[in-house]
């Protein structure tokens, strides 16, 4: 069994009374609760890590450096126009 800290919460009661329809221990209920969402928010991150990579990958590099050299240039125009 792993180990338990004991902490202090504030649920809504509507949640409260729900959870304790639902099990006989709300902390094994919550416990639950958190271990799903943790679950669940990995599962997405992973998800959004695979997307980021797969774009980074099929990227036309070469054209993203072109572009950030055309934006760069433009950038410094303006500052050169604010300057005068």
């Amino acid at each position: 069994m792993a180990a338990k800290d004991t902490i202090s919460v504030t649920l809504d009661h509507e949640l409260v009374e729900y959870a304790r329809t639902q099990t006989g221990s709300l902390s094994a209920y919550v416990n639950q609760a958190l271990a799903d969402k943790v679950r669940e928010d990995r599962r997405l991150r992973a998800i959004v890590h695979a997307h980021r990579d797969r774009a980074h990958k099929n990227a036309d590099h070469a054209l993203v450096e072109r572009r950030m050299a055309h934006v760069a240039q433009q950038l410094a125009g303006l500052s050169g126009e604010a300057a005068q």
